[in-house]
This record gives C-alpha cells, sequence and structure tokens, in this order.
C-alpha cells in the first residue's frame, strides 16, 4: 500500500467525526501535481480543508530542471500550522519554512538559500530565522547571508531598532565589521570597521535594504509556488 492510501485511511478515520464530509483529490495542479483533503461548500464549491502537497518537476526555458514543492495543512479554506516550500533551478536551491494562523504569517520563519559557481566550484549560502507577527517581521533576525554572519533586531512595530551588524571576511579587505545603529526606524549611526587597517568609515546604510530583498525573493519565488488560502506574503521593513 502506497503512502497516498494510507493517508487516505487515516484522514478517513479522522474527518468522520467532522460535521462536513470530507473528499481527497490527487491529480494535476497548476502545471504539477497535488494531493489535497477538502470539503464542499454550500454552494459546491471546494474548501481546502486538512493536509496539502504539492510538486511540479519541468525543464524552464533556460533548459534547467525545475523543481517546486510545497507542504502543509488548510484549515477552512486557509493556511494553518507548518508549511514547508522547497524551489531548485540548475545550481540555485531555496528551502523555506513559515507558519501561518488562519492563512497569515504568524511565528517562525525560516529560509535557506544556497547558489553555487559551478566555474569557481563555490557556494554562497544565506541562511535567515526572524519572527514574523501577522506577516510584519519583529524580534531578533539571525544568521548568514551570502555566507556573512547578520544580527539584527526590529521592535514590536517592525522598525528597524538597537545595533545592527554584519561580520566580513574577504580577500580584499580581509577582516571587518559592518555596524547600524537604529533608535526605532531612525538611524543614527553607519559605519565599516576595517580591522585590517585599524580605521573606521562611514558608509550608507544598506543591510535593511538586503533584509528587503530577500523578504522579496520569499515572496515572488517562494509563497507563489502555492498562493491559495493566504492573506498575503511578508511585510517589507520600513528603511528611513
Amino acid at each position: 500500500m502506497n503512502q497516498i492510501k494510507k493517508l487516505k485511511l487515516r484522514l478517513n478515520e479522522c474527518f468522520k467525526h467532522y460535521p462536513q464530509a470530507h473528499h481527497f483529490y490527487d491529480g494535476p495542479y497548476h502545471g504539477g501535481k497535488s494531493f489535497y483533503s477538502y470539503y464542499l461548500d454550500e454552494e459546491g464549491m471546494r474548501v481546502f480543508d486538512g493536509p496539502f502537497h504539492y510538486q511540479l518537476s519541468c525543464v524552464s526555458s533556460y533548459g534547467s530542471i525545475l523543481h517546486n514543492e510545497a507542504q502543509g495543512r488548510f484549515l477552512n479554506g486557509l493556511k494553518n500550522g507548518v508549511w514547508h516550500y522547497y524551489y531548485k533551478s540548475g545550481t540555485h536551491t531555496m528551502k523555506l519554512t513559515v507558519n501561518y494562523v488562519k492563512g497569515s504569517i504568524d511565528g517562525q520563519v525560516y529560509y535557506e538559500e544556497i547558489t553555487t559557481n559551478m566555474i569557481k566550484r563555490k557556494s554562497a549560502k544565506t541562511k535567515i530565522a526572524f519572527h514574523s507577527s501577522q506577516r510584519k517581521p519583529t524580534g531578533a533576525v539571525e544568521g548568514f547571508m551570502h555566507g556573512h554572519k547578520i544580527k539584527a533586531l526590529l521592535d514590536a512595530e517592525g522598525l528597524p531598532h538597537d545595533e545592527w551588524s554584519s561580520e566580513i571576511f574577504d580577500n580584499e579587505h580581509g577582516e571587518w565589521k559592518v555596524v547600524e545603529l537604529w533608535n526605532h526606524g531612525r538611524l543614527e549611526k553607519a559605519e565599516r570597521n576595517l580591522f585590517t587597517y585599524g580605521r573606521k568609515e562611514t558608509i550608507a546604510p544598506y543591510m535593511c535594504q538586503k533584509l528587503n530583498e530577500l523578504i522579496d525573493e520569499i515572496n515572488h519565488t517562494m509563497l507563489r509556488i502555492v498562493q491559495h488560502g493566504s492573506q498575503g506574503g511578508l511585510s517589507y521593513i520600513p528603511c528611513l
């Protein structure tokens, strides 16, 4: 017995206590294949409710193999609970884990991206974790962006606050660190500490913009894999 049949048997046992009769779909969905459970509303329209799994594999216009996948649960037509998204095209791989509450991203967000340069045989990695409150990023932001360690903080309103820092080591300048000081969305200082040369330089802030570029990637590449049942993507960080 395959996994889909086993899952259907378990769900039938679970759904028999529900007021609505639940059904299962296993077939084509937006160019790929999907399995999900649903019930019918008063107008006979499907309301997604229960587990959902979607896969798409195809050849892109550039000739590389494109693979998309999404897995999670719906509650009365809205995404609810933990969802996993996966995207791979050639040497570019992205993974996203988010938590939904009634269709709104609320809870821990974890994003991972790996881009491999086949000529140099090197990989640029991004791993970022942060919290979202009703689609708005808040609290601590920690991880690696393109291989560089980053720490940031957003206040309860989602505004940049306190010290933001990025630690970098490269072949041009050796060891250096970027520090931005924010006060509830207002920039107070931005500088680069060049440890190799023993000096500091005033610079234009850029870390907030980089995080918004990452959010844009999440919204327009990852979350678009399955848009059904969502109240929208992540909100962008206001950068003054």
